[in-house]
This record gives C-alpha cells, sequence and structure tokens, in this order.
C-alpha cells in the first residue's frame, strides 16, 4: 500500500473508499490503514487522512443508496439483487435500521453492498444518512484513528505487553470464553 500512496497519496484514498460504497470491492480500508500509519511517521497528516476517509466513505455510501433506491428495477433486471439472501437482507435492514449499516462497516464484503442494499429496502433518507454518519465516524475513528495511535506509541505497547504477557493472555482468553458462552446461549433461544 506504500507505493500507491506515495504514487498518489490523498487521491488513493478517495477512489478506493468511494467506489467501495457503491459495491466496488477495492482496498479502502487497507489504504486508510497504511495512510493512518504513514500519518504515525509524520509522512501524511493524519486529520487529511480522516477527513479525506470520512468524506469519501460518506459520499461513496450515499452514492450506492441512491443507486439502490432509484435503480431497483435495472438491478433486479440484470441479477443482481435477486434471491432469498436478499429478502433476509431487506428484512433485517428493515427491522434493525442503522445498526445494519454500523455493523456491515466491519465486515468485508457487506461494507460494500449494505448502503446499497439500504437503498432497495427503501430505508428512509434520513435514517440512512444518520446510519451512514454513525458508521462512517465509527469506521474512521477504529482504522485510522486507533491505527495511528498504536503505531505511535508501539514501543510502549511493546514494554507493557513484555511485562505483562502471561496477564495479558489469562484476559484474552477469560474474553474469549464468555464471548463463545454468550453465543452458545443466543444460539439455544
Amino acid at each position: 500500500m506504500k507505493p500507491i500512496l506515495g504514487q498518489y497519496g490523498y487521491l488513493a484514498l478517495i477512489v478506493s473508499i468511494s467506489l467501495e460504497g457503491v459495491g466496488i470491492p477495492m482496498p479502502g480500508q487497507s489504504l486508510m490503514i497504511a495512510a493512518s500509519i504513514l500519518s504515525s511517521e509524520q509522512v501524511m497528516n493524519l486529520s487529511m487522512v480522516m477527513m479525506v476517509s470520512w468524506l469519501s466513505c460518506f459520499f461513496g455510501n450515499t452514492c450506492g443508496y441512491l443507486i439502490g433506491y432509484y435503480f431497483e428495477g435495472w438491478l433486479d433486471k440484470k441479477g443482481y439483487i435477486s434471491g432469498p439472501k436478499m429478502q433476509k437482507l431487506q428484512t433485517a435492514i428493515k427491522e434493525y435500521g442503522p445498526a445494519c449499516l454500523v455493523v456491515s462497516r466491519f465486515i468485508e464484503g457487506m461494507k460494500q453492498f449494505m448502503p446499497l442494499a439500504c437503498g432497495i429496502a427503501k430505508m428512509s433518507r434520513k435514517e440512512f444518512l444518520f446510519g451512514n454518519a454513525l458508521a462512517t465516524t465509527i469506521w474512521v475513528v477504529a482504522f485510522s484513528l486507533l491505527t495511528n495511535m498504536a503505531f505511535e506509541h508501539l514501543g510502549l505497547i511493546m514494554h507493557f505487553y513484555a511485562e505483562h504477557q502471561h496477564a495479558v493472555w489469562v484476559i484474552a482468553a477469560i474474553l474469549f470464553s464468555l464471548m463463545i458462552i454468550a453465543l452458545l446461549k443466543r444460539k439455544k433461544t
């Protein structure tokens, strides 16, 4: 990713993140993470990385939503949106609303398709814009700001881990076990 960012800079972020929003698989998230790492090395500007990423994501997702909203018939005719999976997705969107946008931002494949699906499901514009802004903000903070902070403080993190390695693994094992138990209980109900 470094050569792409070195050659195209912020334009690479704009293109890849925007195109992801209209359903085209691109390395937008990977580029944003790489740009955030480069900003921890003072090669790129973190504020610009975050602003460009947020605007590109919000714009791309909005375009994807509008395509789904206004071109549902054409998409169906071409066979892009037919089948039981689409029906399930539309049901989930109607039931959970903007939460679908937030969750999908962290699932590869779903993040590219969810804005389009929200348009097809005729989610209200107000609800979509709220969910889109929330999902975009959480996604940029998680993969840009936190990545930058982690790489800026990598020495401290490694030192802490070296001193508390056993405690870190015990806590991780407990959290993983609790997650498995919760999933098993959920499956039984």
